[in-house]
């Protein structure tokens, strides 16, 4: 897990896209491409926000979802993501 953290946290500070492998909620594993924004710890979880190039949207993926998880060459152009706002849009009160 730890690995995968650094990754992903790598990514983010270098604006990389990552490939993973992601197994749904029913066990479904998909191939895609991620923009990761940020990570956060939340009930007990790690998880990742991220831009899905498959769905077209930014999503929360689980990181015990995560099947395998791969560094790519591929870059994305820098954003202003707020973890702040994401909630506050995402999920309100």
């Amino acid at each position: 897990m730890n690995e995968q953290l650094n990754l992903l946290q790598d990514s983010i500070s270098n604006f990389r896209v990552v490939f993973l492998k992601y197994k749904n909620g029913i066990g479904v594993i998909s191939e895609r491409e991620i923009e990761p924004l940020a990570l956060f710890f939340e009930q007990n979880e790690w998880k990742t926000v991220a831009f899905c190039r498959l769905r077209h949207e930014t999503r929360t993926f689980l990181m015990t979802r995560i099947y395998s998880l791969d560094a790519t060459e591929k870059e994305f152009a820098p954003n202003q993501f707020s973890l702040e706002d994401y909630f506050r849009n995402n999920f309100p009160q």
